[in-house]
């Protein structure tokens, strides 16, 4: 059993962390500590002299690996460890996680030489079809050695990407790209969620990269990886943590309603962590965001799908990732009706002055937003009317782009009809617009 976990960024070891019973104890190196403006592993765990809150330790730790106990379980299983807990399991999956860090058994050191190995469009079909059918087997046919971890509850893989073919990350070589099946039960949901992000790319939010890609038959969302970035020929890992973590928060209390933070504490960690001018467009960018999920029907914003990118040059708001709509997956009757109050109920990932659902959202609690965001008066009313107002043509330019088979699946050909009724929505609630 391993006793303790070394912690490295950017290749230099910066931590360790040992476990005394159930206590996980983080204790920065000594010339980590000394060093000129040291990078935290976490906001939550600033780089200090002495032992780190164990509790704060865990919720990090925990934060880098999938949400789902079934998940954990069986990686635990095909790990052969005796417990899944964050730490064992990071022991072994723990080379290649969100962001800059990379953790090995104490001792040992990263690897420094490994091989690539090809992996063909007919693996990866293989793999989406699994998942497919089985979304708590994330690791078919791969090597355990590969020390490949993702948060989240969706099943997804990650593979690095070298001259246009696809290879095992290594730990050595990192992963670039995140493949996403979609949600299990929703059919087309990788679809869409590609969908929502060239949407919200053209009418100007900042996204992550993703693709639609096609192998053996089979579709799935390709998410290029903002936390890698290509260095003097090689993929460099740049670190970040997501909102949870940032706040302290447990992936068990993700989402606001489940206990977990507000944006008013997603605001006090903008406030507390970047410097004023970051913590300003931080503070737009998300109040813009929590419109456009409003207007698009994205349900499941929660903490962990929002991150910080801590650069050498300062820590700022990462580009949006995971954003996806709910409605064009309502019954589809419901949909083509095109009538906004079906959509009521569908529930907020943030609420926003007491506001929880889409129908219970309006300008006085955007009023409200504004101010907390310190944003001038009527800006997230423009905002919201620059989304309505270019929605519909932007979504039919962004479907347009699809082959047509994937433009017939039941959501991709309800998704107009859900954001149609959805600008209505705008132009009643907010007084018509410009």
């Amino acid at each position: 059993m391993v006793s303790g976990l070394d912690v490295y960024l950017y290749g230099r070891q910066v931590a360790t962390i040992s476990r005394r019973g159930n206590n996980l104890q983080l204790r920065y190196s000594a010339d980590y500590v000394d060093s000129e403006q040291p990078v935290p592993i976490s906001v939550q765990l600033p780089v200090v002299a002495g032992v780190a809150p164990a509790e704060t330790t865990k919720r990090f730790l925990e934060n880098l690996l999938p949400d789902r106990p079934d998940v954990r379980t069986r990686w635990a299983r095909e790990a052969k460890l005796t417990s899944d807990s964050a730490f064992d399991l990071l022991s072994v999956y723990g080379a290649d996680v969100a962001g800059a860090l990379e953790f090995s058994p104490a001792g040992t050191a990263p690897r420094t030489e490994a091989d690539l190995s090809l992996v063909t469009g007919d693996m990866i079909a293989a793999r989406v079809r699994q998942i497919r059918a089985d979304d708590s087997d994330w690791r078919e046919r791969r090597p355990v050695e590969e020390g490949f971890s993702l948060g989240g509850a969706q099943g997804k893989f990650a593979l690095a990407q070298h001259d246009s073919q696809w290879f095992e990350p290594t730990g050595m070589h990192p992963s670039t790209h995140i493949f996403k099946p979609g949600v299990h039960t929703l059919d087309g949901s990788d679809i869409t969620e590609h969908i929502t992000l060239q949407v919200a790319r053209k009418l100007g939010l900042i996204v992550a990269n993703t693709e639609v890609g096609i192998f053996g038959g089979e579709h799935v969302l390709v998410v290029e990886r903002f936390d890698r970035v290509p260095l003097d020929g090689v993929i460099v890992r740049l670190h970040q943590e997501d909102l949870a973590q940032a706040t302290g928060t447990s992936y068990l209390n993700k989402y606001e309603r489940d206990a977990g933070p507000s944006y008013h504490d997603v605001f006090r960690v903008f406030d507390r962590d970047l410097a004023p001018t970051a913590a300003r467009g931080a503070k737009q960018r998300f109040a813009e965001c929590l419109v456009f999920s409003w207007i698009i029907g994205h349900n499941d914003g929660h903490s962990k799908n929002y991150s910080l990118t801590h650069a050498p040059t300062g820590s700022y708001l990462s580009p949006f990732y995971d954003l996806n709509s709910a409605l064009p997956f309502e019954l589809a009757a419901t949909v083509r009706a095109k009538d906004y109050r079906a959509f009521d109920g569908v529930e907020l990932a943030f609420s926003v002055d007491g506001a929880t659902t889409i129908g219970a959202l309006g300008p006085e609690n955007l009023r409200t937003l504004e101010r907390d965001a310190e944003l001038p008066d009527g800006h997230l009313d423009d905002f919201a009317f620059h989304i309505a107002t270019n929605l519909q043509t932007t979504l039919t330019q962004v479907i347009d782009t699809l082959p047509d088979p994937l433009r017939r699946i039941p959501a991709v050909e309800l998704f107009p009809y859900a954001t149609y009724a959805q600008t209505l929505r705008v132009r009643d609630v907010l007084g018509g617009g410009p």
